[in-house]
């Protein structure tokens, strides 16, 4: 299966990274992710992908975890990985400063 790997620079220390395979030009797997650069690492604050069978984006909090699952279950991977693409780019100074929200609790 042919793959994928790409990332998308956002400014502010922000990237999407994007990972996907196809099938006879189909996507049967992706990932598409935001992560924020701090403290000389990466954070992952957002994630989408196809896991378990259906396109997803995972919530995740200061420590790493996924806190929420917001299910797309109506679209294929290509519209998942698109939407996931679109999302991230539009919102991601929002991700980002809720995030950063969190972690002064």
């Amino acid at each position: 299966m042919p793959k994928k790997y790409y990332k998308i620079e956002l400014g502010n220390n922000a990237e999407i990274h994007v990972y996907f395979e196809t099938l006879n030009g189909i996507i049967v797997n992706f990932v598409a992710k935001l992560v924020f650069m701090q403290d000389g690492g990466y954070r992952e604050i957002i994630r989408f992908d196809s896991a378990h069978g259906c396109p997803h984006k995972d919530i995740i909090d200061v420590d790493g975890k996924v806190i929420r699952k917001v299910w797309f279950e109506f679209i294929d991977n290509t519209d998942g990985l698109n939407l996931a693409v679109k999302d991230l780019k539009d919102n991601f100074e929002m991700y980002i400063e809720r995030y950063l929200k969190w972690q002064k609790k």
